[in-house]
């Protein structure tokens, strides 16, 4: 009896230690297993491999392509056949899609006109000259003209600065840049100067530009351009019109647009190729493409930059004759050189100068970002407005004869649109 309860107590206590053993192992391998999964979650263990984050895209390319238009002006004969038309304002830019707008990424027009509420002296406009363009135009304007330059002899007609402020004013209302002044000096005074803060004859126009990635993929950036006018047609530009062109093509990319020379000429004259040739040696602009003879005159490579020494007319109500209804169109291909070019900052320079016109010029130079390097490559298009006033593409035997009077085959290959 006594042995069988001896017995009893050691298989009383062996089952106590092996619950306890049980219960001492089974904690041990909830901690080592709470601890791993710890180690899985927060620590990588020997050997594993952590996937390296994608590498950001890097650009492969980076075009733009844009037209530059001659004079440009819906009023005077223009504007009273738009009026008879049933077209109505739509009337001059009826046939604009023969150029295709959709393959261009802008356009840049110069516009020889003040834009105001002020009507038409029909005859004031023929016998003095003294134009005017009626704002609702603009809704048409606005779907192929990306910027019009400002500097010119007609855009002070309706009151000097007070005129040249309501053109703005309706130009930002409809989203269309602009660029440029009718005063041949940013320093002198004048009742341009008293009646608008906006008196430099550059500024920065904002051009889309196509950017192709290694990854596959595009995307349009906004790019800051600059762009200067010259208005030279009763005075010959101040030394700070160049210095100012200057200091813009230190920084960005920049063309000149000057409005000047001798009306109703086949060729330009020795002024005009000393001033154009200046703001290519002593300015560093990238090109300068003119307008105001109202005939298309001849081109000319200067150091391997182009000079068109005047695009004729583009849009304007002259009929007297093939020569003052047709022009030049010119076609500017730009491939930029994407090695280290940082575009989200370029990106966001050009949305901020589209949201503040006025400060952004000073944003960009204090960004201090290299200047963007541009490869540029031209071609022409012949366009005309007969006697209708409605400007279109013109014909092949056109297309020829202009080449000849902008004595295109003697501009270089390395210029030109490869065909």
């Amino acid at each position: 009896m006594y042995n069988e309860r001896m017995n009893g107590k050691k298989i009383g206590i062996i089952i106590i230690l092996f619950a306890l053993g049980a219960g001492v192992a089974f904690g041990a391998c909830f901690l080592l297993d709470a601890k791993n999964g710890e180690r899985k979650d927060n620590k990588p263990v020997a050997n594993e491999t952590v996937p390296e984050p994608e590498p950001e895209p890097s650009a492969t390319s980076a075009r733009m392509k844009i037209l530059m238009a001659g004079t440009t002006f819906w009023g005077r004969r223009t504007d009273q056949l738009a009026r008879k038309s049933s077209l109505g304002v739509k009337y001059p830019f009826s046939k604009l899609d023969t150029l295709g707008r959709e393959t261009y990424d802008a356009w840049i027009g110069g516009l020889e006109c003040p834009i105001t509420d002020n009507g038409h002296n029909y005859a004031e406009e023929n016998s003095i000259f003294k134009f005017n363009c009626d704002p609702d135009y603009l809704t048409e304007a606005k779907k192929y003209f990306t910027a019009f330059m400002l500097g010119n002899n007609h855009t002070d007609n309706q009151n000097g600065g007070v005129g040249l402020t309501a053109t703005r004013k309706y130009l930002d209302q409809n989203g269309i840049q602009y660029f440029g002044t009718p005063k041949y000096s940013d320093k002198a005074e004048s009742e341009l100067e008293r009646d608008t803060k906006e008196a430099s004859n550059c500024g920065i126009v904002v051009l889309p530009t196509n950017v192709s990635y290694n990854n596959g993929k595009t995307g349009k950036i906004q790019m800051p351009f600059g762009f200067c006018s010259a208005h030279g047609v009763f005075a010959i530009p101040g030394d700070d019109y160049f210095e100012n062109m200057k200091t813009y093509a230190t920084y960005v990319p920049t063309i000149a647009m000057p409005h000047m020379g001798a009306e109703y000429q086949p060729s330009h004259d020795q002024l005009r190729q000393n001033l154009y040739r200046r703001m290519i040696d002593y300015s560093g602009v990238d090109s300068v493409i003119a307008d105001h003879p109202h005939w298309v005159q001849d081109a000319e490579a200067y150091k391997g930059k182009l000079i068109v020494y005047s695009m004729g007319n583009f849009m304007f109500d002259q009929y007297d004759g093939t020569e003052y209804s047709r022009s030049a169109a010119i076609e500017a291909n730009a491939d930029v050189a994407v090695a280290d070019v940082d575009f989200k900052k370029w990106n966001d320079l050009g949305d901020l100068c589209l949201k503040d016109k006025a400060n952004c010029f000073e944003k960009i130079k204090a960004a201090k970002l290299p200047k963007i390097s541009i490869t540029w490559k031209y071609d022409y298009h012949a366009t005309t407005s007969a006697n209708d006033c409605i400007t279109r593409l013109s014909s092949a035997a056109e297309q020829a004869a202009v080449g000849q009077r902008l004595r295109w085959s003697a501009i270089p290959a390395s210029l030109k649109v490869e065909k």
